[in-house]
């Protein structure tokens, strides 16, 4: 019989899945009403529950030695509420899949910086030196040498990001119906001159993202300006939010952006110059982040971040046992969720 997984349990006594998970991750602590239905719903279902501190010392020494996989979280140098929402989501995931499936989890965390200056193997993190990890998951911007250094060492699977040239597994988001998707909820408010804008463009959710504009931009008729894809060929801060002001007074009525930091960095902007969102422009962006204080709600793509990490693990065990399997890439459609940034097209 298959165990029951903590989405069926919640389901099963209505309370959300992140309650279940806290319950279960401290078993052995002080119990409310709902955590012992919780515990005793697991049980009944077959549930297999942790062991308690007693149930530990009775079984003793000699159990079984442990798988270890890693997780190495590449961050952000500036670290914000929002740059930590990503990883720290994948890390609750991650950290529930390796529970479930009776793996312990070895958490690495590096910069960008730090790990875009990874060059030799005694840069990197002591983890993935040693054999203290059977395979590790990748998270976030790294240099392509610092992924192969990994990879010749220890089975990686790369989640969210496509690396030019690398043969790992991934597990990602479908960017491209994504994008169709944003796409077609504007076209359908009226807006015909949609533009692009991000920040890193050399980030592959940022191309694929625009990969999947373009495209969508074809597949539908509406027309596509290269003047309004903006920070693809890398301007300078300044002048890739004036090329966007630019772009607005020549007609550009809303703007597809690679994330949601880039869609909040051009609400601010455009609010200074007299630009009113969504009176005016209308905005979206991806991955639901925190909205800063004072922003209207973006209207954004939200990905299933835990479910992700959790195929990442089981994709990662699987790479473990099956060394000579052919690369895999698995992708996970996101929800658009309804902000406050999206309107119709404003009537002259």
């Amino acid at each position: 019989m298959k165990e029951p997984t903590q989405e069926e349990i919640a389901q099963r006594l209505g309370v959300s899945r992140s309650t279940v998970s806290r319950v279960l991750r401290n078993i052995s602590g002080p119990k409310s009403s709902t955590a012992a239905r919780i515990i005793e719903a697991a049980r009944e279902m077959g549930y297999r529950l942790p062991a308690t501190e007693n149930t530990a010392a009775r079984k003793g020494a000699g159990r079984q030695k442990s798988t270890v996989l890693g997780l190495l979280l590449s961050i952000p140098d500036q670290r914000t509420s929002q740059t930590a929402e990503v990883p720290m989501r994948v890390l609750h995931g991650a950290t529930d899949a390796a529970r479930e499936r009776d793996v312990l989890l070895h958490v690495e965390y590096t910069t960008v910086s730090a790990a875009s200056s990874i060059a030799s193997f005694q840069d990197l993190p002591s983890s993935l030196r040693k054999k203290i990890v059977s395979g590790a998951l990748l998270l976030g911007e790294m240099s392509s040498q610092a992924i192969s250094l990994i990879s010749e060492k220890k089975p990686c699977v790369r989640l969210m990001n496509h690396d030019l040239g690398s043969s790992l597994d991934i597990v990602g988001q479908d960017d491209r119906t994504a994008v169709r998707e944003l796409v077609m909820r504007l076209k359908d408010l009226g807006h015909r001159n949609i533009g692009y804008y991000c920040r890193n463009p050399k980030a592959s959710y940022a191309l694929s993202r625009f990969s999947g504009y373009v495209e969508t931009l074809a597949l539908t008729g509406l027309p596509y300006d290269p003047k309004a894809t903006v920070n693809i060929w890398e301007y300078s801060a300044e002048t890739a939010l004036n090329a966007v002001l630019e772009s607005v007074q020549n007609g550009v009525t809303a703007w597809i952006c690679s994330h949601d930091d880039c869609g909040y960095e051009l609400v601010n902007f455009l609010r200074k110059q007299g630009v009113q969102v969504p009176r005016d422009v209308s905005i979206c962006g991806f991955d639901h982040l925190p909205v800063p204080r004072g922003m209207p709600v973006l209207t954004t793509i939200n990905w299933p971040l835990e479910d992700i990490a959790a195929a990442g693990i089981g994709m990662l065990l699987r790479r473990i046992n099956e060394p000579a399997r052919a690369p895999a890439q698995l992708q996970f459609g996101g929800r658009i969720v309804d902000g406050e940034s999206v309107g119709p097209v404003r009537s002259c």
